[in-house]
């Protein structure tokens, strides 16, 4: 997000400095600017920005007509854009010149991004109005650059963090539970590999200490069943989340990544598998 190319676009040098220092503090570092309408959209087509902050009331050409010619483009319309105004004033005596007809009392009580709506061919990104608060900025900013990939991706981190939490809980074996961390997963495969051959014996008094620091008697049979049921334990918890992960990758919506529920519908170790 921070590797976004920033254009700004404002006729007051205090303003574009204000901004530039924000995005700055935030990471940004490939922020230009423009000081009217006219050099903005001779930028745009000289940069193509990932992003652009947007001043309305501006000279030679005002913010309205660079949002609606932008937007008539099928090459910079995808640019989101945020518009930053402090003229709500100046907007509603405009509404007022080109809709004379109207109710001034209910004009005056509207609110000044509705009646931008009036001007505009479509919604911007996001719309702030001055004086600018860095974090609504940044927030604004945030919610319109993360894409679909990178939620995504951080779902998926999310699962995999339950995951290994889930699998490191212990393995539950003949009424006791037992640490299930890589370390204790490597020895009980070893042990597991050599009683698989036939001649394989393990000592009379082969014991496996519980989390609860319980040495647990186990045959032959018992370590390789409590083998079985660990690696059973493992592949459900993989299994789940190879599942979460399938469902959120076909969702199509932002929200609807963000919204859905990973803690359900991973296995519950309160079970003896074995015994089922």
């Amino acid at each position: 997000m921070i590797e976004t190319k920033v254009l700004i676009i404002d006729d007051e040098k205090e303003n574009v400095q204000y901004l530039t220092t924000i995005l700055k503090e935030n990471g940004f570092w490939d922020i230009h600017a423009a000081f009217d309408g006219e050099e903005g959209m001779v930028k745009i087509k000289e940069l193509i920005p990932g992003l652009i902050l947007l001043d309305l009331r501006m000279p030679k050409k005002n913010g309205i007509y660079v949002f609606n010619e932008l937007k008539k483009s099928s090459v910079y319309q995808s640019i989101p854009v945020i518009i930053l105004t402090g003229e709500g004033g100046f907007l509603k005596h405009l509404s007022r010149l080109k809709e004379f007809h109207e109710d001034e009392s209910k004009l005056d009580n509207e609110p000044t991004q509705k009646i931008l709506g009036r001007f505009i061919s479509s919604s911007p990104d996001a719309f702030l109005e001055k004086p600018i608060e860095p974090d609504d900025l940044m927030k604004s900013i945030r919610n319109i650059l993360i894409t679909l990939e990178e939620i995504k991706e951080k779902r998926f981190s999310e699962i995999n963090s339950i995951r290994d939490k889930k699998i490191n809980m212990g393995v539950l074996f003949t009424g006791n539970l037992f640490d299930s961390q890589e370390k204790s997963r490597n020895i009980l495969a070893a042990y597991a590999a050599k009683l698989a051959v036939q001649e394989a014996k393990l000592p009379d008094d082969f014991t496996w200490r519980s989390i609860d620091n319980q040495n647990i008697s186990m045959t032959k049979e018992d370590v390789l069943r409590f083998h079985s049921q660990m690696t059973d334990w493992i592949y459900l918890n993989y299994k789940a989340s190879w599942d979460h992960k399938a469902a959120i990758d076909k969702l199509t919506e932002i929200e609807a990544v963000e919204n859905y529920l990973i803690t359900q519908g991973w296995p519950d170790n309160d079970i003896d598998i074995t015994y089922q």
